[in-house]
C-alpha cells in the first residue's frame, strides 16, 4: 500500500529561516507568507519531485521524510500533503482529524474511511481539549496591540501616497498595485474592532471574584434558551447574526498579518486564536442552527472565570484613555469554555460518514466507563492477553521501605523527610539488583524535585550513582532529546552498570518513548498521580459527571470514579514503557501503599492483574527481584545475543526509541490490549452544523494586487453584506445604540471613511519595499519598451485586471517583449500574478516564447 505521514512544520520545515522561529505559530505564519509569495525554493521543488520513486515507494517516518526532504532540497511537508492525495494510509496526529479546522486545512475527507486510533487512551483528553478554550487579559491585550499596528499603517499609507511615482511614469497606481499581500482593510471597522476587544477586556474586569482566589464558574445556561458565554457577547452585539461581521475583519487582519514575514518572531498573532473562539462558539454554520448551538452549549459546556497575574505588565504599556478600558481590574482575567463531554467531539467524528473507527491501547480498561464518555455505541470489544510468559513478568506491591517506614505519597504524606529517606533508600536497594536500565516515574514534577533535593543534601544521590547513572526528565522540550541521547549513551557504556530515568507520570517519557530490553529492565511507581483535586477544571469535571449520571444512553460513571480512573491509566501507561516484544522482561515495582488495595489492582490492565504480588517485608521484595533477574537473564539466546549487540554500541537505539512511528523489527506482530471496532453509523443532523464553512475556517489564500483591484465585485459570500450598505457595516451593526461609551472611544481618533490598501511586504535588502519593486520595474521597462509597447502594456494590465484572461494576457506579452533579449522582463511579470495563476502564468509563457 502507499503511505504517507502528516506532520506539523515545526517537525518537518527544513527551511533555515522559518525552522529556527521559537514558536509553532510563528513558523506557520512566515512558511505561508513564503510559499504564497513563491520564495521558498523547497516547496517550489515539491511539483517535480513528487513522482520520484524515493518518496511514494518507500515507507518513511517523519524522521525519514525530513532527511529525504533535505537530500532532494523539498519541502516535507508540503510533499507529505501531495503524497496524501494517493495514499491508502495516512497516518497523523489526533488533532487533525478531530479538530474542524485541522481537518479542512489539510483536506482530509473522511468518507467511508476506516479510521484506527493508537494509544487511544489520549482521545478523551484530546476531544475535550479541542472543543475548549481559555482567553486571558493578556491575550485581548495581544489583539489590541495588533490592531493599533495596522491602524498606524494605514495611517501612514494615507500620509505617503506616493503617487508621484506612479505619476513620473505615465500609470495609474490603481492598476499597478498587483503583488501577494494586499488586503482591504477598513480604519473605521479597525476602531470598531479595537472598541470591541477593549469592551470585552472592561466586561471581564468588572465581573466580580471571590477572595479565596477559586474564580467563578457559570452554568451552561444562566437563561434559558442562551448560554452564558452567549450573554458575554451579546454585551459586544455579537450575535449569530452579526459574527460574520467581526470575523470578516479579523480574516483580513490574518491575511495582512501573514503576508508580512518580517518580525514574525515578535508577533503575538492574538487575532487568530479570537477567531478561531468566534467559529467555536458560533461556529460557521447559518443563523439557523444557533438554537442547537446553544443547546450543545448548555449540555456539554461549563463556562469559568478566574484570576490573571500576567495582565500587569500590559497596563504600564497602556496607560493612555484609547488604549486602556475605563475599568481595568486589578488582576487580569481568564475566561475559559470547558468542554466535559468527549461525546461532543466523537459523534461529530463518526457522522462524518465513516466506514468504522477502531480504538487500540494497552490502557483502555476499564471499557465500561471508556463508552459511558464517548456515548458511542462499541459493539465488537476485544481485550487480549500478553503475548509474553509469567517467568518474563515480576510485578509486585512494596507497602515499606528497607526500615519499616510506610511508603505512602499522598499529599498529606509526600513532603514527610521519612517518607523521602525511606523512598530513597528503596531506590538504592533496588539499583543495586536490577541490571542495566531502570525507570522510576513520580505523580508530579514537584513530587520528583522535592525528592530529588532532599536525596542530595542528605547523601542519597551519590549512593544511587555508585549503581546507575542518573538522568532527569526535562520540562523543556528541547532538552529531551539531548537527555534521552545522554541516558542511551550510558546504558551502552561497558563501565557502567547501566542508567536510571528519573521521569513523571503523564510526561513525555512516561507516554511514548520505548525502553525495550536492556534500556527498561524495570519500573518504579512511586505513588498513583491523581490530577489536582483542587484545580477549578477537576473539579468542575467531576461536578459534570455527577450531574449528569444515568442521562445519556450508555451507563455513566461519577465523579470520583473518573477521578481515580486518571490516576490508575497513566500509571499503566508509565508500567507499559517496559516488556516491549515477544521475547522481552522486566520488573514492575508499585512502591505505595495504596496498591495494595483491591480498587487500586482492579485498575491494572487485565493480562497484569493475576500476576500482582503484595509482600510483607522488604527483605522478601530484594529476594524475590533477585531470583526472577537471576533466572531471566537466561531466558533464551535471542535476548542475549540483542544485549551483546547493544552493549557493543548500537547507536541506532536512541534513534529510534525517538521515532513517532517505528517500523516493526521483525515479522512478528505485537499483542494490543484492547482493540475496540466502532461499526459505522448513519450520518445525523449534528455533521451538517459545520456546512458552509470553509470560507471561514480554510487558511486563506493571500489575495494579491490584481485580485484586489475586482475584490468587491466577485465572489462575496452570500451571507456577507455588501460594505457599501451603510446600514451593515461592522461598526453600524456590531455598535449599536447601547454601546455609546464604546462609540466615544472610536471618536477619540479621527475616523477616515475611505478604504485603503494596507501593504505588508518582506523587506528587500536590494530593492527596498514592496512599491519600490513595482516602480523599479516599470522604470526598466519604460526604457527598454517604445511608448506605443509600453501603452499596450497598460491596456494588457487593465484587460488582464477585469476578465483574468491569461491566454491574451500571454499572448499580448509576447508581442509587447518581442525581442529574445526581453524574455527576462516577460518572466519577472510573475511576481504581479495571482498565486493561484502563478505556476499555469509560467508555463504558458514558457510554451508561447519557446514557441
Amino acid at each position: 500500500p502507499k503511505i504517507c505521514i502528516l506532520g506539523s512544520r515545526e517537525q518537518m520545515c527544513i527551511h533555515p529561516e522559518v525552522a529556527k522561529l521559537e514558536s509553532n505559530t510563528a513558523k506557520i505564519h512566515a512558511c505561508r507568507a513564503k510559499v504564497n509569495a513563491r520564495i521558498c525554493h523547497f516547496c517550489n521543488n515539491v511539483e517535480t519531485k513528487k513522482d520520484d520513486p524515493s518518496f511514494s515507494e518507500s515507507i518513511l517516518d517523519i524522521e525519514e521524510l525530513v532527511e529525504l526532504g533535505g537530500k532532494h532540497k523539498v519541502c516535507p511537508y508540503y510533499m507529505a500533503r501531495e503524497l496524501k492525495s494517493n495514499a491508502d494510509i495516512v497516518f497523523m496526529p489526533y488533532n487533525y482529524l478531530i479538530d474542524f479546522k485541522s481537518r479542512q486545512a489539510n483536506n482530509i475527507d473522511m468518507k467511508n474511511a476506516i479510521i484506527i486510533c493508537d494509544e487511544a487512551h489520549n482521545l478523551e483528553k484530546i476531544c475535550e481539549d479541542s472543543a475548549s478554550f481559555d482567553l486571558s487579559s493578556a491575550d485581548i491585550a495581544n489583539c489590541i496591540e495588533e490592531v493599533d499596528n495596522f491602524i498606524n499603517i494605514l495611517q501612514r499609507i494615507k500620509s505617503n501616497t506616493n503617487d508621484e511615482e506612479y505619476d513620473s511614469i505615465g500609470i495609474d497606481k490603481s492598476d499597478l498595485l498587483i503583488g501577494t499581500a494586499d488586503t482591504d482593510l477598513d480604519v473605521e471597522d479597525l476602531a470598531t474592532l479595537k472598541a470591541l476587544l477593549l469592551k470585552l477586556e472592561e466586561i471581564l474586569g468588572d465581573i466580580d471574584l471571590p477572595s479565596s482566589g477559586n474564580g467563578i464558574t457559570k452554568p451552561g445556561s444562566i437563561s434559558l434558551p442562551t448560554s452564558y458565554i452567549y450573554e458575554i457577547f451579546k454585551q459586544l452585539n455579537v450575535t449569530f447574526e452579526t459574527k460574520h461581521l467581526f470575523m470578516q475583519v479579523l480574516d483580513k487582519c490574518i491575511t495582512a498579518t501573514i503576508s508580512d514575514s518580517r518580525n514574525l518572531k515578535a508577533k503575538h498573532f492574538g487575532l487568530e486564536k479570537i477567531l478561531d473562539i468566534l467559529t467555536l462558539i458560533f461556529g460557521t454554520h447559518n443563523v439557523e442552527m444557533s438554537s442547537a448551538s446553544c443547546l450543545n452549549s448548555k449540555k456539554y459546556y461549563k463556562v469559568h472565570i478566574r484570576s490573571d497575574n500576567n495582565l500587569r505588565k500590559w497596563q504600564t504599556a497602556r496607560s493612555d484613555p484609547w488604549t486602556t478600558a475605563k475599568k481595568v481590574a486589578r488582576e487580569g482575567r481568564i475566561l475559559s469554555y470547558w468542554c466535559f463531554s468527549p461525546s461532543y467531539s466523537m459523534k461529530e467524528l463518526v457522522d462524518q460518514e465513516v466506514r468504522a473507527v477502531i480504538l487500540t491501547s494497552g490502557t483502555l480498561s476499564p471499557i465500561e466507563s471508556l463508552v459511558a464518555e464517548f456515548q458511542v455505541s462499541f459493539p465488537i470489544q476485544l481485550q487480549n492477553p500478553h503475548v509474553i510468559d509469567k517467568k518474563q513478568i515480576w510485578i509486585g506491591t512494596v507497602s515499606k521501605g528497607p526500615c519499616g517506614t510506610p511508603l505512602n505519597s499522598s499529599y498529606r504524606n509526600r513532603s514527610s523527610l521519612e517518607y523521602l529517606s525511606s523512598l530513597g533508600n528503596t531506590i538504592v536497594n533496588f539499583a543495586r539488583i536490577i541490571p542495566d536500565g531502570l525507570l522510576v516515574f513520580f505523580p508530579s514534577y514537584p513530587v520528583m524535585n522535592s525528592c530529588i533535593e532532599h536525596w542530595q543534601s542528605c547523601g542519597i544521590w551519590d549512593r544511587i550513582c555508585q549503581y546507575k547513572s542518573l538522568h532527569i526528565e526535562p520540562q523543556q522540550k528541547a532538552e529531551f532529546a539531548r537527555v534521552m541521547n545522554e541516558y542511551y549513551t550510558s546504558i551502552r557504556d561497558e563501565s557502567c552498570s547501566g542508567a536510571m530515568f528519573l521521569g513523571v507520570c503523564r510526561g513525555k517519557v512516561s507516554e511514548g518513548v520505548d525502553f525495550a530490553d536492556i534500556n527498561g529492565r524495570a519500573v518504579i511507581i512511586t505513588g498513583l498521580p491523581f490530577p489536582p483535586s483542587k484545580e477549578a477544571k477537576v473539579m468542575l469535571k467531576m461536578q459534570y459527571l455527577d450531574e449528569n449520571i444515568g442521562f445519556g444512553e450508555h451507563k455513566s460513571i461519577c465523579g470520583r470514579d473518573w477521578y481515580r480512573q486518571q490516576a490508575s491509566r497513566a500509571v499503566n501507561q508509565a508500567i507499559g514503557r517496559v516488556i516491549r516484544h515477544r521475547n522481552d522482561y522486566g520488573a514492575i515495582i508499585l512502591c505505595d501503599e495504596r496498591f495494595n488495595h483491591r480498587d487500586s489492582i482492579g485498575q491494572l490492565p487485565k493480562w497484569l492483574k493475576c500476576y500482582v504480588q503484595s509482600y510483607t517485608s522488604f527483605g522478601l521484595t530484594q529476594k524475590s527481584l533477585k531470583d526472577f533477574f537471576s533466572l531471566a537473564g537466561n531466558l533464551g539466546g535471542e535476548v542475549s545475543s540483542e544485549k551483546a549487540a547493544l552493549k557493543r554500541g548500537n547507536a541506532q537505539i536512541g534513534k529510534s526509541a525517538l521515532r513517532p512511528f517505528k517500523k516493526p523489527a521483525s515479522n512478528e506482530k505485537n499483542a494490543k490490549d484492547v482493540v475496540l471496532h466502532v461499526a459505522s453509523l448513519k450520518p445525523s443532523n449534528l455533521s451538517k452544523i459545520h456546512e458552509g464553512s470553509t470560507k471561514i475556517l480554510e487558511p486563506k489564500k493571500q489575495i494579491n494586487l490584481l485580485e484586489s483591484l475586482d475584490h468587491c465585485n466577485k465572489n462575496k459570500p452570500a451571507n456577507i453584506i455588501s460594505d457599501n450598505d451603510d446600514k451593515a457595516t461592522l461598526s453600524s451593526t456590531i455598535l449599536g445604540k447601547n454601546m455609546s461609551d464604546v462609540n466615544t472611544k472610536i471618536n477619540i481618533m479621527p475616523v477616515v471613511k475611505k478604504t485603503h490598501k494596507i501593504i505588508l511586504h518582506k523587506k528587500n535588502a536590494n530593492s527596498g519595499n514592496r512599491e519600490n519593486l513595482v516602480v523599479a520595474y516599470l522604470r526598466k521597462v519604460k526604457e527598454c519598451l517604445s511608448s506605443d509597447s509600453f501603452t499596450r502594456l497598460k491596456e494588457l494590465l487593465a484587460s488582464f485586471k477585469k476578465d483574468r484572461n491569461l491566454g491574451v494576457l500571454i499572448n499580448g506579452l509576447s508581442t509587447v517583449f518581442d525581442d529574445p533579449s526581453m524574455y527576462h522582463l516577460a518572466e519577472e511579470f510573475v511576481r504581479f500574478i495571482p498565486d493561484q495563476l502563478k505556476r499555469e502564468f509560467e508555463t504558458t509563457l514558457k510554451e508561447k516564447f519557446n514557441s
